[in-house]
Formats: C-alpha cells, sequence, structure tokens
C-alpha cells in the first residue's frame, strides 16, 4: 500500500489497462484528483496486490471519505475507506479478471488498512450491476446496495447523429430540432476546446448553481475544480454562450473507447426560446462522433429525458463491508 500515485509500482499502468478502467483511473486523473480533491478527502490509500513474482496483479485506490449524496446510510460526519472517488462513475476491480479470489483478496487488504485508520466500513462504490466485478463481489459474499442510475449512449450503434436522432419518437426529434433551431436564429455559439491551465472560476460556478437546483449543493466547488483542471491536461470543455452571457459549462472527458459527460452546468434563470440543456446534450453526442469514439457515458440524473434520446441506464450498487 502506498499513499501517493507517485509511489505506485511502475506494472500498476498496465494493469489499469488490461482491466478495461475507465479514466478515473489513469495516472494522470488520480494525480490531479490527489492533490486537488473535488470532493472531501482526508487520506489517500492505493492497495496493490502482487503475486509471487512481486507482480501487480490487481490494484485500488482507496479513499477516506463521506456520503456526499446520502447514497448508503452513512451518518454526518462519518467516513468510510472507499474506492474510487464519488466522482468516478464506474468502480471496478482493476485486474486482468475480476475475480471472486481478487475480491476477497482487495477487500482484505482494505479492512486491514481501514482498520488502522478506526474506520468501522470499507468497500467500493458506483459498481456497474450485473458486471464482471459486481459478479466478483456477489460471489465474494457481499451484497449489493442500489446507489444510483448512470446513463450511456452507444454511439456505434447508430453510426452518427443524424442516425440516432432516425431511431427516437417524432415528437421528441421535432422538439431536439426545435431547440437547435431556435438557438441558431438566436446567434449562439457553441465552442468545444481543451482545457486551460487557469480555467475562469466564475464560468466553473455554473456548476455548483446546477448542483444546488437539483439538491446535491456542495457537490462542486468552483476554485478546487479550476486548480483540478489545470492538472488534467486530457479535459476538454464546452461553452454555450449567447452575446456574452454563459448559458452552458461542461467538462468531459475521453480514454480509448469512451467519451465520458463528466460535469455539466447550465443557465435556467435567464429567460431564452430554448433549452441550453438540449444544446449540451446535441454538443456531446456531436464530440463523440467527431471524436470516433464508440460509446458515450453521460452520467447520472435526468433519465427521463437520456432515455427519450437513446441513452441506456446502467444501475449503480455499492459492496460495503464492517470492518
Amino acid at each position: 500500500m502506498v499513499r501517493s500515485v507517485d509511489d505506485l509500482s511502475t506494472g500498476t499502468a498496465a494493469v489499469v489497462q488490461a482491466s478495461g478502467a475507465n479514466m478515473n483511473y489513469s495516472m494522470e486523473f488520480m494525480r490531479a484528483y490527489e492533490r486537488f480533491p473535488i470532493q472531501p478527502v482526508h487520506g489517500c490509500y492505493y492497495i496493490e496486490l502482487l503475486d509471487e513474482d512481486d507482480t501487480v496483479v490487481a490494484f485500488a485506490p482507496c479513499f477516506v471519505q463521506g456520503d456526499p449524496l446520502g447514497a448508503f446510510g452513512m451518518a454526518a460526519g462519518e467516513h468510510a475507506l472507499l474506492s474510487n472517488v464519488w466522482h468516478c462513475s464506474d468502480t471496478r476491480l482493476v485486474a486482468a479478471q475480476a475475480t471472486p479470489e481478487i475480491a476477497t483478496e482487495l477487500l482484505a487488504a482494505m479492512k486491514d488498512v481501514a482498520r488502522s485508520l478506526g474506520l468501522s466500513r470499507t468497500g467500493l462504490i458506483n459498481v456497474a450491476d450485473g458486471s464482471p466485478s459486481a459478479d466478483a463481489l456477489a460471489a465474494a459474499g457481499v451484497d449489493g446496495i442500489h446507489l444510483d442510475t448512470r446513463y450511456w449512449l452507444d454511439l456505434a450503434k447508430y453510426g452518427s447523429e443524424e442516425g440516432l436522432l432516425a431511431s427516437i419518437k417524432s415528437a421528441d426529434r421535432r422538439e431536439y430540432n426545435r431547440h437547435w433551431r431556435r438557438a441558431t436564429e438566436a446567434g449562439v455559439k457553441i465552442v468545444s476546446r481543451m482545457a486551460m491551465p487557469d480555467e475562469d472560476v466564475e464560468k466553473l460556478n455554473l456548476l455548483e448553481v446546477t448542483m444546488v437546483r437539483v439538491g446535491s449543493a456542495g457537490y462542486y466547488d468552483a476554485e478546487k475544480l479550476a486548480a483540478f483542471l489545470a492538472e488534467t491536461p486530457n479535459a476538454r470543455i464546452i461553452e454555450i454562450t449567447l452575446d456574452d452571457k454563459l448559458l452552458g459549462f461542461a467538462i468531459v472527458f475521453t480514454d480509448e473507447t469512451r467519451m465520458h459527460a463528466w460535469a455539466l452546468g447550465y443557465d435556467r434563470e435567464t429567460k431564452l426560446t430554448f433549452s441550453p440543456y438540449y444544446l449540451m446534450w446535441g454538443s456531446f453526442m456531436r464530440l463523440g462522433y467527431e471524436l470516433g469514439l464508440p460509446r458515450l457515458e453521460a452520467g447520472r440524473r435526468n433519465g427521463e429525458f437520456k432515455m427519450r434520446y437513446g441513452l441506456v441506464p446502467q444501475e449503480l450498487s455499492a459492496y460495503v463491508v464492517d470492518v
């Protein structure tokens, strides 16, 4: 076990790649989150399982943290040793193959660390139901606790924006086109760019405002986000503006096979003839096709809207045990 990404074994990155883990497990992302945690983190503990030849065969980035979403009944002020961070949408057993044996050994190591810290619980959060990791944890005797639902889009299935729109109900297709037409007539500008080391905190405040609106006040901190983005050179930004007014701001990450719509804020106070949310959703889709990625991960919440436009729900669970 090590306390910093910079101290991980040289073979850990290869294990991450072999497992198919998403960008939340990249060295760059974990290093940025370690230095500038967006949610409160009270300690970082990176657990590596080694075989008899001292080769890394499994990995779990663990963090002492609370339950900001009130997802599984942690008391106010209570902390647990959890893998991964809450912003990771697809936590998994990082190994070439997720097996009950790997699950058992990783949990045993996590229990040891948690016990040494005086914590009463440990485990994995945001594990996709039906995934090899979920199956391995269940076979290891750990019951899953439902947390939330995330949504994803099979970009490859439809081939293009036109192909996707042709697959949905005509009323939803007309509504989508109406918002884009009215935005175009109003003179809206949409920019997709790489994140800069000095992102404007005032723009990032839009994400804070949006999370307050959906009942998760404090989930983002604009100043921490700016510092975090300065450490993540692969982050992309989508901005929607009308004249000098910022109507939408999103942070996007990519890995080899997926685009992750990671954080989104949009204006609902300004009186408009169109919704910035429709424009942002369309911008995600268009960027995914532009980059040639087969899958779009679109985060949690607003499921009714997302499913109307072809996204598929994926249930997420926590596998938490007493120490």
